[in-house]
């Protein structure tokens, strides 16, 4: 916004450079996301397949900002569609995945309970394909310059080529809206009527998971000893693909000594 704010173009420059350099850190740690899984025996969960498109999502609307971050651009694409789509893919798929992969994965930690996975896959599947019918689209209006916060684009010319686009819009953000309902069934069904939740139900490392669930007063019957750093998972220690910090470490067999010569 500042870019359009009638400042001296030397200053609108050094906030152009200073606003690219956030793609730095922000391509730093989606690298980073991407590592952790890289080679790694993946479970598609519901957990993590909200995680993975929060993930996605984060990436496409950091993309869109490196172009409104430019100020040529920017004159454009300033107060435009664009922006809304670009403000959405970072806070709605990079905010609102995360949380509905969050929620799932500590539900049963917090309520002894497991939320349905077949629902929780059907809300993961319609969000993301709503979510993008919504919110892609918004790049294309705002590149041919639609206004947002417009009471009636037929009121101009140049905008109503694109108002079967905005209805399709409008129409799967009720649909997106939609979707959301089957959350919170789960998310309440759940609460009553879930599969009873084991400690570790995720096959997790960390030391809450060593815990009941729901944890008890105190959380530890008595204090854990921590024999490993907490994501250490394929470990050659254990046979599974999981070794929780908590766990004593296997004991291995005492070589037997080797013989000695004869005479010697």
């Amino acid at each position: 916004h500042m870019f359009q704010s009638g400042m001296n173009p030397l200053l609108g420059a050094s906030f152009m450079a200073s606003t690219m350099v956030i793609a730095v850190p922000s391509a730093i740690k989606t690298f980073n996301w991407l590592g952790t899984m890289w080679r790694g025996d993946i479970h598609f969960h519901t957990p993590m397949l909200n995680a993975m498109a929060f993930v996605g999502m984060f990436v496409i609307g950091g993309l869109s900002g490196v172009f409104l971050a430019s100020t040529p651009v920017d004159v454009q694409l300033h107060d435009t569609y664009f922006v809304v789509a670009h403000i959405h893919y970072v806070l709605f798929g990079g905010s609102l995945f995360a949380i509905f992969a969050a929620i799932t994965f500590w539900f049963p930690k917090m309520f002894g309970r497991m939320m349905n996975e077949t629902l929780g896959k059907v809300h993961f599947a319609l969000t993301f394909v709503f979510f993008n019918l919504v919110f892609f689209p918004m790049h294309r209006l705002g590149s041919n310059g639609m206004m947002r916060r417009i009471s009636d684009p037929t009121q101009y010319e140049h905008l109503q080529a694109f108002q079967p686009t905005n209805r399709m819009i409008s129409m799967w953000a009720f649909a997106l809206f939609a979707a959301q309902l089957i959350f919170a069934f789960n998310f309440f069904w759940s609460l009553f009527r879930g599969k009873k939740a084991g400690p570790n139900p995720w096959r997790a490392n960390t030391l809450e998971w060593s815990t009941p669930s729901p944890p008890p007063h105190g959380n530890f019957a008595t204090t854990p000893v921590v024999y490993r750093g907490p994501y250490e998972y394929s470990s050659p220690e254990s046979d599974e693909d999981y070794l929780p910090q908590d766990r004593p470490p296997a004991e291995r067999p005492t070589p037997a000594p080797e013989p000695v010569p004869a005479g010697g």
